[in-house]
């Protein structure tokens, strides 16, 4: 069975799966690297309107496998290499143009955080459990998902994630901002219908505006004003819109097709 898996159904709402249990869906290389894979083809898959990345068996991910560190991760040149494949996945994952909701149930740990915090959206089941023990097991985070995890929780939320290494509840990581809705039971039913919330709106709309907001967030927004104003004068120019009028003015559903 893939460690990874992807299932898209007809209203175009892609799950991806981490589906590795018995090790509390812990990541190998192999996994980091296939990650980086699936996120490209889901951004390039016009079928594809909102992206939920989930565990299996009661876990979300609990991270890197520390198990295989000795191997792929034991030298500079090689956790150099590694760093890489974390980085190719995680922001491949957090490049997705397209809505991305993380489901988590159980341990949403070290690298499991990390790609929690690349998605739009983190929805989590009552027994959901945060951390990053870097600082136990001698490790510093890199730019990317140290930039990441403050675009979530702010300096300080970082600093004290960071600094303890502490694993908390779904309580705590909803005053720091990890948690954007609290499901009644497990994570995934409630991303779904979060996820269908978003899924019959027009794409152009949602990756519009997801680059925009992006480009604000990260202090970028007078620099990619040329490619907002395209972005705009595209969707202006769309079918989408054209279908968004219409169902208006018929009063019906629109059916639009991300073109």
């Amino acid at each position: 069975m893939d460690e990874l898996s992807v299932g898209i159904d007809g209203d175009g709402i892609a799950v991806v799966t981490i589906d590795r249990p018995e090790k509390r869906n812990a990541m190998t290389l192999a996994m980091w690297r296939r990650m980086a894979e699936i996120s490209g083809e889901l951004d390039a898959n016009p079928e594809v309107r909102v992206v939920i990345l989930t565990g299996s068996g009661g876990y979300f991910c609990a991270g890197a496998d520390i198990s295989e560190f000795a191997t792929v991760r034991d030298t500079p040149e090689r956790g150099a290499i590694y760093e890489e494949a974390t980085a190719a996945a995680e922001n491949g994952l957090h490049g997705i143009s397209k809505p991305t909701i993380a489901a988590i149930d159980g341990f949403c740990v070290g690298g499991g955080l990390g790609l929690a915090t690349c998605c739009d959206f983190r929805v989590a089941g009552p027994d959901a459990r945060f951390g990053i023990p870097a600082a136990r097991l001698g490790i510093v985070y890199a730019l990317g998902e140290t930039s990441r995890l403050i675009d979530v929780v702010g300096p300080i939320g970082a600093k004290r994630i960071l600094f303890s290494g502490e694993i908390f509840g779904r309580e705590r990581a909803a005053s720091m901002g990890l948690v954007d809705e609290a499901a009644d039971g497990a994570a995934l039913p409630a991303a779904r219908a979060f996820a269908a919330s978003m899924a019959g709106n027009a794409p152009l709309s949602l990756s519009g505006a997801k680059f925009v907001v992006n480009a604000i967030a990260a202090g970028r927004g007078h620099a990619e004003e040329a490619r907002i104003d395209e972005l705009c004068l595209a969707a202006i120019g769309s079918d989408d819109y054209a279908e968004g009028r219409a169902a208006f003015t018929e009063k019906r559903p629109p059916r639009f097709q991300g073109r």
